[in-house]
């Protein structure tokens, strides 16, 4: 009993001194657990051992005698520990010779260790690996409860400290990690070549890197005075709170959008802005990350191009109104006249319908012009053409020919209507008003009423029926109307 008492009594004042040391790593721990254990158990070998996949690999040892060295690895079968993580718990064998099962053991065979007792080492919740002591020397005595709870203490102490070893490593690690991301992003926002800053969720600039500084024309504390609404164009200000509204729902994490900022100076600066949400771990907004690139000369070439392009289709718009306008009195020219006879022509030979042409000529206008010069000829022109179109139906086509001459073509017309069409044409023009004298026209008609589309006329030759038809009224006077039907 008194031997038991003064164990318990050694073996607890060990504990606790070692519990106080110094270790300076786990190497030098393990040896100071080893030592203690080979002195207070009577045994020569003590093992700390590391066990995975079925390896058996020593962490430290201390013998009396060599043959067992640090980084040595066996099969965990091999190993008298083998028994210790089958049980999962403690094994104290004081004659292993005695276990006709275990004479057999390659521990026993090749070293002859009579004395072994062992625990398992727990890191974590899982086993780690086994303190154990042995010795060649046959124990008298098997091993006692205050020998075992001794070896368990140790070995729970042991596990430990390998446990906070760990988590000393793994912390440092992510101090490291940490330390290191601070550092790049720290590089990242300050030298960064775009405007970076952020932003708190009610919109005040908690950072700013000199980039978007010079960007906007503030100094850095300036801008931590405002919030971003104030420099933010009113037209943009809407759609760039509904996306951070949108943020701080946790609809979205991030977003982007073209905007305007006003400069210090007030210009407009354009941007694209990229924006993200950085969260509490409560997932509360915490602020937002924003990246800030300067746009405004793609903006502008943009603009220029589009205004570039806008001018362009106007003046291709323009031309192509020029090729099919006569520039003098805006009606159609001879070309577009041409195109429309052809498909009137054709349509008229598909419907059977009649289709008219009436050729028109100023009486007398060279007389016009050699009296009043180009300038009121030109004038009288265009009020004739005028004059015309006031005349003319939805469907008509009014054309002017070439020098004072018009056509009319008049789809779905028989003769009898173009002629009354044509006398309107007549009495409108000599109605004009404000000229140096009256304008009067000779006007020819043509109808064609198509029967037989073998048989009938060309658009050509419905064109020059009508130039007869004209030739005819000059001849009977002029300022009449004669007409022919084809």
């Amino acid at each position: 009993m008194d031997d038991r008492r003064d164990f318990s009594v050694t073996s607890l004042r060990e504990l606790h001194r070692l519990a106080l040391e110094d270790h300076q790593d786990l190497g030098s721990l393990y040896q100071a657990y080893l030592k203690a254990g080979c002195d207070l158990l009577g045994l020569s070998v003590g093992i700390v051992s590391r066990i995975q996949n079925q390896q058996y690999t020593v962490l430290a040892v201390d013998a009396e005698a060599g043959g067992i060295q640090v980084g040595d690895v066996f099969s965990l079968g091999d190993t008298y520990c083998s028994t210790v993580i089958h049980k999962q718990g403690t094994v104290a064998l004081h004659h292993v010779g005695a276990l006709e099962d275990m004479r057999s053991h390659p521990v026993y065979v090749g070293m002859a260790l009579e004395s072994y007792i062992a625990a398992p080492i727990h890191v974590a919740g899982k086993v780690f690996g086994t303190l154990n002591f042995s010795d060649p020397a046959i124990r008298p005595f098997p091993f006692t409860i205050e020998e075992i709870e001794f070896l368990e203490l140790m070995a729970q102490s042991i596990g430990l400290a390998v446990e906070r070893a760990s988590l000393r490593r793994q912390r440092e690690k992510a101090v490291h990690e940490m330390e290191q991301s601070v550092a790049l992003f720290e590089g990242a926002f300050r030298f960064a070549a775009i405007g970076m800053a952020i932003v708190s969720p009610e919109g005040r600039w908690l950072r700013v890197n000199k980039a978007l500084c010079r960007l906007v024309g503030y100094s850095e504390e300036a801008l931590l005075k405002i919030d971003f609404q104030t420099i933010t164009h009113p037209e943009d200000l809407d759609t760039d709170m509904d996306h951070v509204q949108a943020l701080l729902d946790g609809k979205k994490n991030s977003y982007w959008m073209k905007k305007r900022y006003f400069h210090s100076d007030g210009h407009i600066v354009w941007v694209l802005l990229a924006v993200s949400i950085v969260r509490h771990r409560d997932g509360t907004p915490r602020y937002f990350l924003s990246q800030i690139e300067d746009i405004t000369a793609r903006v502008l070439a943009e603009t220029a191009l589009l205004e570039q392009r806008d001018e362009l289709a106007q003046l291709n718009q323009e031309l192509a109104d020029l090729a099919r306008t006569d520039p003098l009195t805006g009606l159609n020219n001879r070309m577009v006249l041409m195109e429309f006879l052809r498909q009137a022509h054709a349509s008229s030979l598909r419907t059977r319908e009649p289709l008219s042409a009436v050729f028109m000529d100023v009486d007398f206008f060279k007389e016009f012009n050699d009296q009043y010069g180009h300038g009121e000829g030109d004038t009288a022109l265009q009020a004739v053409a005028e004059a015309l179109q006031g005349v003319t139906r939805g469907s008509d086509m009014l054309a002017r020919y070439g020098g004072e001459e018009f056509v009319a073509l008049l789809p779905g017309a028989g003769i009898n209507q173009a002629q009354a069409v044509a006398d309107r044409f007549r009495t409108a023009v000599s109605g004009i008003e404000g000229l140096p004298r009256e304008v009067h026209l000779s006007v020819g008609v043509a109808t064609l009423v198509p029967n037989d589309p073998e048989e009938t006329p060309t658009a050509d030759a419905l064109l020059s029926a009508a130039d007869q038809a004209l030739y005819a009224a000059k001849e009977q006077g002029r300022n009449c109307v004669r007409a022919v039907a084809l």
